[in-house]
């Protein structure tokens, strides 16, 4: 994506959080930084809940490098030991970008805050106190997706190439989006705060792995090579820690 792209990317992650304000402004809800209806910009690591921090910072990059872990497993072909040193000039620099994308997402997550404030901190408590848990998720994750559609049409997240464009690639999105969801809610109602996901939500769309940087796509042929599939693979570890969280979340829903 061009600079311009990027930018106007970012500038739309915070339509959210402008939504939140003005609709808090509207009810008359308030701007409250911890507690019930809370804006949850608050942090307390009292009680365990540095662990959902600790979560936030690393979950993204185990996600990419399991979903890298399967491409090879699926097509051993593409793995190049040279190809980190080809790409990057420097033989350590693979191993030390998750690293600089973990440094930057829980420093610079102004996008992903952005989103998190209005998505996670604000209408998913609603939609919890109205549908729910379960529904909750579901639905919520549906509403996010259906806000991505816009860019799943112009090929930004599986291209354009692919058959049932773009009806399968809303669909996929909206599936993306109650799996991410899952765990993004999970993290920010378990912590009481905000930046769980915010943190986790920008230091995955860096895409911290060290594997991507031996997988050289040009060797990888057919259905695998697809931007559409790749997207599949990438869903396997991330449903899996979705369930769990999913599971977690509605067990304390009991207690």
């Amino acid at each position: 994506m061009s600079g311009t792209g990027s930018l106007v990317c970012t500038l739309g992650m915070l339509c959210p959080a402008i939504g939140m304000l003005l609709t808090r402004r509207v009810t008359k809800e308030g701007y409250a930084l911890t507690g019930k209806d809370s804006v949850m910009l608050g942090i307390s690591l009292k009680e365990g809940k540095i662990i959902f921090f600790i979560i936030a910072l690393l979950l993204p990059w185990i996600i990419n490098e399991l979903s890298c872990m399967i491409k090879i497993l699926l097509d051993s072909g593409c793995f190049s030991k040279d190809l980190g040193e080809a790409m990057t000039g420097d033989k350590r620099y693979p191993f030390v970008y998750p690293l600089m994308a973990i440094v930057s997402g829980a420093f610079i997550s102004i996008g992903g805050l952005g989103e998190e404030l209005g998505w996670r901190g604000y209408m998913m408590p609603k939609l919890i106190n109205i549908t729910g848990k379960r529904k909750a998720l579901l639905t919520g994750g549906i509403i996010w997706g259906i806000w991505h559609w816009p860019l799943t049409y112009m090929g930004h997240n599986f291209g354009t190439d692919y058959k049932g464009y773009p009806y399968l690639g809303f669909a996929a999105m909206c599936l993306l989006c109650v799996i991410s969801g899952t765990v993004l809610t999970f993290l920010t109602m378990k912590s009481g705060s905000i930046w769980p996901a915010a943190i986790f939500h920008a230091i995955g769309n860096a895409s911290p792995t060290i594997l991507r940087f031996f997988i050289d796509e040009s060797r990888i042929t057919g259905a695998m090579a697809k931007p559409f599939v790749s997207f599949l693979i990438y869903l396997i570890p991330y449903a899996f820690f979705a369930l769990i969280c999913f599971v977690i979340f509605l067990k304390s829903n009991k207690e």
